[in-house]
């Protein structure tokens, strides 16, 4: 039943993450990038999105509090087990990623999108504007980390199912592939500085998201852990 809990919880967390950004994309004016280039198309996006920015980042946090409930049970069940080490290292990881994205999306949420509305409506005040984009990067500076600390955690978890600990073999392989690939493009400078190239960061994270739902999955319906021998 602990996994089971921890399963639907993951499961929920990767869709929350996924699908929270689509109304705010839906609303974003054809004229400026995704995300943002500047702190000019950033104001014009959060002011576009309305109501849709702050719920955006309120269902981000939903979802970090389910995915680290989510590893904590993941690591109790696996410690229970006789893997404690593992399990406790994947949970710690993941809670200390994770709330570093909690603070990014409080800020990008609610300081941004404030600094933003003031921005608009006082076109003239570079110091709004200054303050917009000042506070969006200071977001993306708790951002950049809790992105590497998820792949880190994936990859702490995955190791577990390679040895056939629990859930499925195959997910332990394609975890880790994704984990080191997001990596290695991340060190490389490939996923761009702060995850903000679409086509290798934005990829790596939507397939991190998506791996977080199918192991939510075999967490909710499959066999468990297996106890060492």
């Amino acid at each position: 039943m602990t996994l089971r809990f921890a399963g639907a919880a993951m499961s929920l967390a990767g869709i929350l993450f996924i699908g929270r950004i689509a109304p705010v994309v839906a609303k974003k004016p054809e004229d400026i990038a995704f995300p943002p280039a500047n702190s000019e198309e950033l104001i014009k996006l959060a002011a576009s999105a309305g109501a849709a920015w702050p719920i955006a980042h309120v269902l981000g946090l939903v979802a970090v509090v389910l995915v680290v409930f989510a590893y904590w049970r993941h690591g109790e069940a696996l410690a229970k087990a006789g893997h404690e080490r593992v399990g406790r290292i994947a949970a710690f990881i993941a809670a200390t990623g994770f709330g570093l994205f909690a603070i990014a999306l409080v800020i990008d949420g609610f300081v941004v999108y404030e600094a933003a509305l003031r921005s608009m409506n006082n076109p003239a005040d570079a110091a709004l504007l200054k303050k917009a984009g000042d506070a969006h990067q200071l977001a993306i500076l708790f951002f950049t980390p809790a992105m590497f600390g998820m792949f880190l955690a994936m990859g702490v978890l995955s190791s577990r199912m390679l040895h056939g600990y629990v859930h499925s073999r195959w997910l332990g392989v394609i975890g880790q592939i994704i984990a080191i690939a997001a990596i290695t493009l991340y060190l490389t400078g490939l996923a761009g500085p702060h995850w903000d190239n679409m086509q290798t960061g934005g990829l790596a994270m939507m397939l991190g998201y998506l791996w977080h739902i199918i192991i939510g999955l075999a967490a909710l319906f499959g066999r468990g852990v297996r106890v060492s021998a």
